[in-house]
């Protein structure tokens, strides 16, 4: 069987970045920048107070104490806002407020609580340093620099950033389409009975909020039946996404004919079966339509097996497409088990487990059933515990890796 590494490598070479579109700033969020930002303009655009005070000529208070304060004329209020178009002359002061243009001459601003006002005159009660209170223009950014790479995720302080360079529209990765279908006679409505042997379709609402999570747009093209004709139909409706799911179906039971019908369609089987628990049937498949390549995501039917490898498949799948740099998973923690595991295979497994804190020491427990049936287990779970496969027996107090589920 394929390595859960090898899997995922396969998976990430063979997807591509879908094309980029410009939205407007205001409906950039969670989007992914497309083209390198430059700033055109430094950031800050002038030299400006970083405090309410006065600004200074710092050698004016080089002598300054409490007992010995050095007065300096007041000549001027400066506030945000305000064009400083004035010079500050030795001896002199200009009360000024956070975030105003700081007067040239001047290269500090003394807080108002070290200064004693009186009848025009300001006391500065200590020393003052050049450089105090003094934010200098393009400190933060310097017109020409590349402030957001592309492939960043824009989160709200890009938005800041973006809106302080007066970016009205961004080019960003469109959201990749994702179609997705259930499998399985069993299959019915949430909103229908659950006699006879049949059970509510769990998978396609777990599938459409964990589509929405990666960023992508899922698109629900509902359950297919376990007749060839059916299952052909409705893969042959989901072939004009940027991406497919199906979940069930892939195993090898008399009705498990996802895989057959791909094939008949003339879609590529890049590999069947990971060396994994839960989710070992998980397939990958790419269908060239049009000179594209369409990946498809064949998830087994077992909720929690359909939820494990979408985390650990699909999701960087998505993530490449939608244009997102960086780690292909979420950077995993070390964590102190709180119970013994132990497991008989040479599968690697993700167990689901609740991680906490505790005195500073990550500490890790399972939840309920490790059964690929009992979704619950997800519910009350923050993250999967990884057990590597030449792994059989781990301790109470085992240091394990975990993944956190939800960033």
């Amino acid at each position: 069987m394929t390595s859960a590494e090898q899997a995922r490598s396969t998976i990430l070479e063979r997807v591509r970045p879908v094309a980029d579109e410009s939205v407007p700033l205001a409906q950039a969020y969670h989007r992914v920048i497309a083209k390198d930002i430059v700033s055109d303009i430094d950031i800050p655009p002038f030299n400006s107070a970083s405090m309410d005070g006065f600004a200074v000529r710092s050698e004016d208070t080089r002598s300054a104490s409490p007992g010995l304060p050095s007065a300096l004329a007041l000549t001027e209020e400066i506030a945000a806002g305000d064009h400083a178009d004035m010079r500050l002359n030795p001896g002199s002061t200009a009360r000024i407020m956070t975030g105003a243009p700081i007067p040239e001459g001047a290269d500090a601003v003394v807080e108002q609580e070290l200064t004693v006002t009186k009848n025009g005159t300001v006391e500065v009660q200590a020393p003052v340093s050049s450089g105090r209170n003094f934010r200098k223009r393009g400190e933060d950014i310097r017109a020409g620099s590349t402030v957001i790479q592309r492939g960043a995720l824009i989160r709200p302080a890009h938005l800041g950033v973006l809106a302080s360079l007066g970016v009205k529209s961004v080019a960003v990765h469109r959201r990749p389409q994702v179609a997705f279908l259930t499998t399985g006679n069993e299959l019915v409505e949430v909103t229908d009975g659950i006699e006879g042997g049949k059970i509510r379709n769990s998978n396609a609402y777990a599938l459409l909020g964990l589509i929405r999570e990666a960023g992508a747009e899922p698109f629900d093209k509902g359950i297919a039946r376990d007749t060839k004709d059916d299952l052909r139909r409705k893969l042959a409706e989901s072939s004009a996404f940027d991406a497919m799911i199906t979940s069930g179906g892939v195993s090898v039971g008399k009705y498990d004919l996802v895989l057959e019908m791909l094939r008949e369609l003339g879609v590529e089987i890049v590999f069947w079966k990971v060396n994994i628990k839960p989710g070992m049937p998980f397939a990958f498949a790419v269908w060239c339509r049009e000179s594209r390549e369409i990946p498809v995501f064949c998830l087994p039917g077992n909720p929690v097996s359909t939820m494990v490898t979408f985390l650990q498949f699909v999701r960087p799948a998505l993530k490449k497409m939608m244009g997102v740099r960086g780690p292909e998973k979420p950077v995993p923690l070390r964590a102190v088990l709180e119970h013994p595991i132990t497991k008989s295979d040479g599968k690697r497994h993700w167990s689901r487990g609740f991680v906490r804190s505790d005195n500073g020491v990550l500490k890790v427990r399972t939840t309920r059933s490790q059964s690929s049936g009992v979704l619950t287990s997800l519910v009350e779970a923050n993250c999967l515990v990884t057990i590597p496969e030449d792994a059989r027996e781990l301790r109470e107090g085992d240091e394990v890796e975990v993944e956190l589920l939800y960033l």
